[in-house]
């Protein structure tokens, strides 16, 4: 998966090999998710999707990275979540992550929730990464 990643920033496209899909093949409707490094760490469940409109990042994840509560930075924007709640982001959180050979900074709004994903990358870095996101995802 984190070399597909390489492919896409170098290519501008992502391509599938076959042993690559799902049993269901094309016809899938799974997420799309990647691997990125943080510093020495990786970052597995990457949730792609150009639906959101802000990068999000659950309280979870720089716990587990190893950031501390005063290296993130108070804020307080209000998210419409995929269930249609209102929920407040309770902090934000610049994140240099490595996707392939190219490093990014991103800024994430944290939420504390319970998330099937690590991190959240929707149209603003999709966006400021000059990606199209497949019509497949």
């Amino acid at each position: 998966m984190a070399n597909m990643v390489g492919q896409v920033l170098e290519s501008h496209k992502i391509t599938f090999h076959k042993d690559e899909l799902p049993p269901e093949g094309l016809s899938h409707n799974r997420a799309l998710h990647v691997i990125v490094q943080f510093e020495d760490k990786f970052i597995a469940r990457v949730l792609i999707d150009k639906g959101s409109s802000m990068d999000i990042c659950p309280l979870t994840t720089p716990k587990r990275l190893g950031k501390a509560l005063h290296e993130i930075r108070m804020g307080s924007i209000n998210v419409k979540a995929f269930d249609g709640s209102h929920r407040a982001t309770i902090r934000e959180i610049n994140l240099d992550i490595q996707m392939g050979p190219t490093w990014f900074d991103i800024e994430f709004q944290v939420l504390d929730i319970s998330a099937t994903y690590n991190l959240l990358l929707g149209r603003i870095w999709i966006h400021a990464a000059g990606a199209v996101a497949s019509t497949l995802h």
